[in-house]
C-alpha cells in the first residue's frame, strides 16, 4: 500500500519534464538562430552588390566598386565575410556588379570534426545598372 501511494506521487513531475525538452528547446532556438543570421547575410550580400552597382555607376572604377561592397560586408561583423566581387558586362554602358558573401555557420563547432570549408554557406548576388556619363 505504501509503495503504491510513492509510486502514484506526482511531486516534481512537471521539474522533470521541464529538464527534459530543455535541450530540444535550446535547439529549436538555435536553429532559428541561425536562419535569422542566413537571412541577414542575404541582406547583406544585396547590399553589398548594390553598393558596388552605385558606386561603379558614378565612377566607372571597379576597384572603387569592389573596396565599397568590401566595406559594406565588413561593417555586418559577425559570421558574414567578403569573397568576392565581380563588375562585368559593360556593353552600350550597362554592366553587372557581382558580390560574393559567405557566412560561417556558427552552431558547429570545432570538435564536430568539419572541415573548415564546410562551415561555410555562399551567397552570391548581382545588380545590373548603367554607367552614368
Amino acid at each position: 500500500m505504501r509503495l503504491k501511494k510513492i509510486v502514484s506521487n506526482e511531486k516534481g513531475s512537471v521539474t522533470v519534464e521541464f529538464i527534459a525538452i530543455l535541450p530540444f528547446v535550446f535547439l529549436i532556438m538555435l536553429i532559428c538562430w541561425q536562419f535569422l543570421v542566413g537571412v541577414y547575410g542575404v541582406i547583406i550580400s544585396q547590399s553589398a552588390a548594390n553598393e558596388a552597382a552605385k558606386v561603379y555607376a558614378i565612377t566607372g572604377n571597379s576597384g572603387e566598386a569592389t573596396q565599397a561592397a568590401r566595406n559594406v560586408v565588413n561593417a555586418a561583423g559577425g559570421y558574414i565575410s567578403f569573397k568576392g566581387a565581380d563588375i562585368s558586362g559593360e556593353v552600350d554602358g550597362y554592366f553587372t556588379a557581382k558580390v560574393g558573401v559567405q557566412m560561417e555557420l556558427g552552431f558547429l563547432p570545432e570538435w564536430f570534426n568539419i572541415k573548415k570549408e564546410d562551415r561555410y554557406i555562399s551567397f552570391d548576388r548581382e545588380m545590373k545598372s548603367r554607367v552614368m556619363n
